[in-house]
């Protein structure tokens, strides 16, 4: 007998997902994959395909006639900047920051949750997450353009970027968490970087993004982001409001 409960918990505690976030990527309860985990129930066919597009695996993988699984999968990553963020601690006291900063990534994590992204980790000021799966470049900036509007109020900076990943758990058992890695993201970060001093908030797109997306979108003007590691320039289109 094919054991998906089994295949289900190896995968989500691979990823370093808690069932709570596998739950809300599906639109499921908690409750229910709790009941998938321990055999009690399984996931219909519609969820079993989304299940396939978050870890990137084939149904036929999760259904146990396909065992091979790729360490590398394609997805679009997203990371943020909170432009002047280093001002801002200079008149909030640290306690007062962290609840601001917190504010801000709920709702950026709540939204990517949304349209089924992967959140993975923060890092001072910035988010980091991945979308993998059926379109997963226009789940993406959907959810950055829903970002971008919720925080209308704040010099946020988001940037897309699409290649392949490496998505594992990272750091001494004990304290390991989830992280990704690959060229997709060492250049992400690296655009960030320039991009983030060139406007002052907003989305910010690479080709990679822009000429796969299957629905148009406006963009307001593009920028020429250095990088000095790379010896490379990159094009990034910023997205209009």
């Amino acid at each position: 007998m094919i054991n998906i409960s089994e295949k289900l918990k190896s995968l989500r505690t691979k990823f370093g997902l808690k069932q709570l976030d596998f739950a809300n990527s599906l639109g499921v309860t908690p409750q229910a994959v709790s009941k998938w985990e321990r055999g009690e129930n399984y996931p219909d066919i519609f969820i079993l395909k989304k299940i396939s597009n978050l870890f990137d695996v084939s149904v036929d993988y999760l259904l146990g006639t396909q065992e091979e699984r790729r360490d590398t999968f394609e997805a679009t990553v997203v990371c943020s900047s909170l432009n002047h963020f280093a001002q801002k601690g200079e008149i909030l006291t640290a306690k007062e920051l962290a609840e601001w900063t917190n504010t801000v990534f709920h709702n950026m994590t709540s939204t990517v949750l949304k349209y089924g992204g992967v959140p993975v980790k923060y890092t001072g000021d910035g988010f980091l997450c991945f979308f993998s799966g059926t379109e997963h470049r226009d789940r993406a900036l959907k959810a950055s353009r829903d970002i971008d509007r919720i925080n209308s109020d704040k010099e946020l900076v988001l940037l897309l970027h699409t290649g392949e990943i490496y998505l594992g758990m990272i750091g001494h058992p004990d304290y390991a968490s989830r992280d990704i890695y690959g060229d997709v993201v060492n250049k992400s970060f690296l655009m960030m970087d320039d991009f983030s001093k060139k406007v002052k908030r907003g989305v910010g797109i690479t080709n990679e993004v822009k000429d796969q997306l299957k629905v148009k979108y406006g963009f307001k003007k593009s920028v020429e982001v250095a990088l000095p590691r790379l010896n490379e320039q990159k094009t990034v289109f910023q997205l209009k409001q």
